[in-house]
């Protein structure tokens, strides 16, 4: 590659690895292009488990992406991309890429969806991003009738730029993802801070909603405040209720906080009918409570335990 400006990252089903990475200062060869390796070591059980490992790989001067996945295999065979399973245990949904004769001999590749343990006439969806690709019912597998299948053609360069894929089953005995509305309480600082004159915490706590994508951003004074100046918690699961909860701190001087600045905590979630939901504070808003703050953060870790 040239110039000699590269980023390799690897992911572990879809998360980012930090640990057990080893990669080496890139060389010169030839004079003119360079080279260079990234070693990532993963303890054997979770190779043997299937989980599926990606080198993204970037190249910023020339807008190349090329995204290479490996695995076991693990219980379902070849490749496993992601499995998805219904809340009750039934139907679960895997995706099988490409051959890579295909990806390296052909102009196109195969996508495969297997719905597993599946109803008769599975509408199965396919769609990349927002864009619809096509639709229709799976064909049953000649070997395994419990198994629906369907395939999508691309081609090797959208394949390789790595652009997500959707597979999406529907059938009226397939039970549909719980949809919860999320609850939103947006805090005051603590008397103990508003004492110390120095800076304010507001709090933005969501809570009890599904499923779990969700974002939370901050205003001051209608203006929408940097994501920098404030921390997102990660979503947290519920696993008895299957519900999410995750909350956001604004850090602000105690000075604009006495000028009377209004500060909104923004919620987008597709379960509000307008998309967003917007709860808003400043220092006439009312009493501030650190025991109301200390309460409702702790039921949020319970939950997760």
């Amino acid at each position: 590659f040239h110039p000699d400006i590269l980023r390799v990252k690897w992911l572990r089903d879809w998360l980012p690895i930090t640990s057990g990475v080893v990669s080496s200062p890139s060389v010169k060869e030839d004079n003119v292009t360079f080279s260079t390796s990234s070693r990532l070591t993963v303890p054997a059980r979770e190779w043997r488990s299937g989980a599926v490992y990606t080198c993204h790989v970037s190249h910023e001067p020339t807008h190349t992406i090329i995204v290479k996945n490996i695995t076991s295999g693990g219980k379902h065979g070849p490749f496993p991309f992601l499995e998805c399973d219904d809340p009750s245990g039934g139907v679960k949904i895997y995706f099988l890429p490409p051959a890579q004769r295909q990806v390296l001999m052909d102009s196109s590749v195969t996508l495969t969806c297997v719905v597993d343990n599946a109803p008769l006439h599975v509408n199965v969806t396919w769609t990349q991003g927002n864009t619809h690709l096509q639709s229709g019912y799976g064909k049953t597998s000649a070997t395994e009738p419990q198994k629906v299948i369907s395939k999508l053609n691309i081609s090797v360069l959208d394949w390789n730029s790595g652009k997500e894929y959707f597979c999406i089953a529907s059938h009226d005995d397939i039970p549909s993802e719980k949809r919860r509305k999320p609850l939103v309480y947006l805090l005051l600082p603590s008397a103990e801070e508003l004492s110390a004159q120095q800076s304010v915490t507001l709090t933005c706590l969501v809570k009890d909603f599904a499923p779990k994508e969700i974002f939370v951003q901050w205003t001051e004074n209608d203006q929408v405040i940097d994501g920098s100046n404030y921390k997102n918690t990660d979503v947290m699961a519920d696993s008895a209720e299957r519900n999410y909860s995750m909350y956001s701190m604004l850090s602000i001087s105690a000075g604009d906080w006495d000028r009377g600045y209004s500060y909104s905590c923004v919620v987008g979630h597709e379960t509000f009918p307008m998309k967003t939901l917007t709860r808003s504070v400043n220092k006439s808003s009312g009493k501030p409570s650190f025991l109301n703050i200390s309460l409702v953060l702790m039921d949020t870790v319970n939950a997760c335990q």
